[in-house]
């Protein structure tokens, strides 16, 4: 099976963002998300979470409209994600997919944060890796892009 392999990184805070998050608020949000992907996620149309700990957190997911890592539209996969609070989710899929979403600090602390999404994807047979790396940075590029400013709605709204 081919693996294509990739990572994204944005700021969180940068100059122009408004309310500025906290690690606390991110790692919140990053729980919701690991519950209610589809809110985060495109590619994710429905979710089922089958078991909760501090520490670890096993749900169904279903593929979305159009597809998601070579799986059409509907197909369910299970996920088991270990929570390293407050800094990191590690999403495992049973095919062997492994995808981290990670928060870091910058050089200047605790407000110079990032958003890193790194991926290590097992496609079906025939997969053009050079092209679904591609593919991968954009839509991860925007999926952490959204995840940072779907969290910071939340805080805005008051429901953070």
């Amino acid at each position: 099976m081919p693996k294509t392999i990739a990572a994204v990184t944005l700021p969180i805070n940068p100059p122009s963002s408004s309310p500025f998050l906290t690690v606390p608020q991110i790692w919140a949000g990053l729980i919701i998300k690991c519950k209610e992907p589809q809110r985060f996620v495109a590619a994710m149309s429905d979710c089922r979470v089958t078991s909760e700990s501090d520490t670890q957190i096993v749900r169904v997911i279903t593929v979305g409209k159009d597809g998601m890592m070579g799986n059409p539209p509907g197909t369910e996969l299970r996920e088991r994600i270990d929570l390293v609070k407050p800094m990191k989710a590690d999403f495992y899929m049973d095919n062997g997919t492994h995808i981290s979403n990670i928060v870091s600090v910058g050089p200047k602390g605790s407000e110079d944060l990032y958003m890193t999404f790194t991926f290590d994807i097992v496609g079906p047979e025939g997969t053009d890796v050079e092209g679904e790396q591609a593919n991968i940075e954009k839509t991860g590029l925007a999926t952490v892009e959204h995840t940072i400013e779907s969290i910071r709605g939340m805080v805005k709204e008051g429901t953070l």
